[in-house]
């Protein structure tokens, strides 16, 4: 039912009880009595309207008290006291370890150290470098300084960078052969011609430039993998150059991890 027509049955309500007064069949009544409060909210429009957004969250409350221990199947209180000095026990027990490995490896590298000096070698990065074989004349070929080291318990000595490339040339010209005033020794990288670099027995590989050559090398012939370091008194024409494993040197160069 509209708006218009709800406001008019009261008043057509009130006509018709004015005219038919002298009736006596029909009585008058109050209009309230007749159109109650639920009768006309029915006729009423609803009106559904969207809901707003929330109102602003409150203030956050109190932190309740900590619960007593739980009986079973429920969760129990936590000892945060306890977590801490087991958290504090591990710690120890690890650092205690931790330095019990550190005084060792010590203890293993100034053994190291002190055997490699004894030796007459070179400690450097970890390792101890010797030359256990040095001849006044060339009698080692490549395969003859792999077993030479393989007696020893070591391995063909391995350039990395130019650091150490100067230590060794250093440390060899200090054992020069009698007699001699440039000598070469084998080392245990290997030339790859396909792409300039070094190859190590790790697998890495690094490009030849990061190192100090003997002038023209390295050298493209198929045949020249193998690495050797010349090694000259008072002159800067020495380095490495690669040549063909039965090629005699002087001596050989190994290596001895810790």
């Amino acid at each position: 039912m509209s708006k218009s027509i709800s406001m008019l049955i009261p008043v057509l309500a009130l006509f018709w009880c004015v005219v038919s007064s002298s009736q006596q069949h029909l009585v008058c009544k109050n209009i309230e009595d007749v159109f109650t409060d639920d009768g006309l909210a029915e006729t009423r429009l609803r009106h559904i309207g969207i809901q707003g957004p929330p109102g602003k969250m409150g203030s956050k409350g109190e932190r309740g008290i900590r619960g007593l221990p739980g009986t079973e199947g429920s969760p129990g209180r936590v000892d945060y006291d306890r977590v801490d000095d087991v958290i504090d026990e591990k710690i120890a027990n690890s650092m205690s370890v931790m330095n019990s490995t550190i005084s060792e490896l010590k203890r293993n590298l100034s053994t190291l150290l002190s055997d490699c000096r004894r030796r007459e070698g070179l400690p450097y990065s970890g390792k101890c470098f010797t030359l256990p074989h040095l001849s006044s004349s060339k009698d080692v070929t490549y395969d003859q300084a792999v077993a030479e080291c393989a007696k020893h318990g070591s391995l063909l000595a391995e350039i990395h960078d130019r650091d150490q490339q100067t230590s060794l040339n250093d440390f060899a010209l200090r054992k020069m052969p009698a007699g001699r005033s440039v000598f070469e020794v084998w080392l245990g990288m290997e030339y790859k011609i396909s792409t300039s670099t070094l190859l190590y027995r790790s697998g890495m590989e690094k490009h030849s430039n990061q190192f100090q050559w003997y002038p023209t090398y390295p050298e493209s012939t198929s045949s020249y993998n193998y690495i050797c370091m010349l090694i000259r008194d008072g002159d800067s024409s020495n380095g490495l150059f690669n040549y063909y494993k039965s090629y005699p040197t002087y001596g050989v160069m190994c290596e001895e991890a810790t």
